[in-house]
């Protein structure tokens, strides 16, 4: 079950990578730096989510809430890399 969800998580970052990185209306160079960013952000995005140790569960007052809040933060940098791959594309038109 783990596998199947990390290669979920997987797909739901790597495809919109490699729709920016097969776009053949920009240059190469512009392309693969889309596509990194557009990789890379949740990475970023979750190293500082699970960073903070108040969102790691270990707050003295509402431990429940704060890992709520990371559970909802997480979800949302995996949805990042789509919302980047349409702000990237859309910017062109």
């Amino acid at each position: 079950m783990r596998v199947l969800l990390i290669l979920i998580a997987l797909g739901m970052i790597a495809v919109p990578a490699l729709m920016a990185l097969s776009r053949s209306d920009l240059p190469r160079g512009r392309r693969i730096f889309n596509a990194l960013v557009i990789f890379l952000a949740p990475a970023v995005a979750l190293g500082a989510i699970h960073g903070v140790p108040e969102l790691d569960g270990r707050a003295l007052q509402n431990p429940i809430a704060w890992t709520t809040l990371r559970l909802v933060l997480s979800a949302l940098a995996l949805i990042l890399p789509w919302c980047l791959y349409v702000w990237l594309v859309g910017s062109r038109r």
